[in-house]
């Protein structure tokens, strides 16, 4: 079984601020997928000075 992909959110000195496990069940339900892309997106906005 393979073991699908990694999407790694840095910040802009390159600090890991988030990191997602893209399977295939992930890929499956890509509305909840996107649905916490967005909301780390927007704590990373939030976060920002």
């Amino acid at each position: 079984m393979k073991q699908g992909y990694r999407l790694i959110v840095v910040d802009k000195d390159g600090v890991l601020v988030s990191e997602f496990q893209l399977t295939e069940q992930a890929l499956a339900q890509p509305e909840a997928f996107v649905a916490a892309l967005k909301e780390s997106v927007e704590e990373i906005e939030e976060a920002e000075p």
